[in-house]
């Protein structure tokens, strides 16, 4: 039986969040999200919904990772995508958007996660869905549920790792939005 009849939104950005640029160091696109001790109970489901804008540089763009956390920027990765390679043509401020679910299937100090999610980059007329897997798995890994302590308070964090460098690389989140839907 459903726990309520409908979503509840549990945060959301009213800023941008911090651009990343120039480096290859993984960072948060917003601050941490607070997941409060023991909230996450058996059959619980989160959705979180990150949008914002990328640009590349045509020299050297390289790629992008983007990956949930539990645990904040050094935490246990509960999904990730493979590489995305970014379009060898510049590209300025085009938008992304990340929308993944997360769903509690055993709660406690080894409570068990399965996230799992699409992260889209609009390349001009090109979208190029990427799915983001569980347990560290990428799109072409198989989904697997993550153990982790959710009896504490516990740090939720979208991150993005850029594998270049370079001024002309840059992301800003804009848009967050985490919702338990039931």
């Amino acid at each position: 039986m459903s726990r309520q009849f409908w979503n509840e939104t549990l945060t959301w950005a009213v800023a941008n969040g911090a651009a990343i640029a120039n480096t290859t160091t993984e960072t948060i696109l917003f601050p941490n999200v607070t997941i409060p001790a023991n909230f996450l109970q058996d059959g619980r489901t989160l959705r979180l919904t990150v949008q914002g804008k990328l640009s590349n540089i045509v020299t050297t763009p390289g790629n992008i990772v983007f990956a949930l956390r539990w645990g904040g920027v050094a935490g246990t990765i509960l999904a990730q995508t493979s590489t995305i390679n970014l379009n060898t043509t510049a590209q300025t401020d085009i938008m992304f958007r990340i929308v993944l679910e997360i769903v509690t299937r055993a709660n406690g100090v080894s409570g068990s996660l399965l996230a799992m999610g699409l992260a889209d980059l609009a390349f001009k007329s090109v979208i190029q869905p990427e799915f983001m897997g569980s347990a560290g798995g990428n799109s072409g890994n198989t989904p697997a549920a993550v153990t982790v302590d959710l009896t504490a308070d516990t740090a939720l964090a979208l991150t993005a790792k850029f594998s270049v460098a370079n001024s002309g690389n840059t992301i800003t989140g804009m848009n967050y939005l985490l919702e338990a839907l039931n």
